[in-house]
């Protein structure tokens, strides 16, 4: 993701999920690469689809695991604005 190939980095996600479906800390991953690629739609399916869940990574919700990845990814120069509609549609739902 952070090399700007996004269309590797989905490809990996999804290697990995095929791999370990039920491990959910890979699939903000994928919707950070659907979003950098604008398959809008598909991203903001994957970001809201898992936004109830609250054991993703190490303890950390999915709501808190995708938050935290935008704040590395606006770090590193990477933004969108969808980022800014996730944000929004998450501080809806605490």
């Amino acid at each position: 993701m952070l090399a700007r190939d996004f269309a590797r980095a989905l490809e990996a996600a999804d290697q990995a999920i095929s791999l370990a479906p039920g491990e959910l800390w890979i699939y903000p991953n994928r919707a950070h690469a659907l979003m950098f690629l604008d398959r809008l739609k598909e991203a903001r399916q994957q970001y809201l689809k898992y936004r109830y869940e609250t054991d993703v990574q190490a303890g950390k919700s999915w709501q808190t695991v995708v938050l935290e990845d935008f704040a590395a990814l606006r770090k590193a120069g990477l933004a969108h604005p969808l980022m800014d509609e996730i944000e929004q549609e998450f501080s809806s739902v605490r």
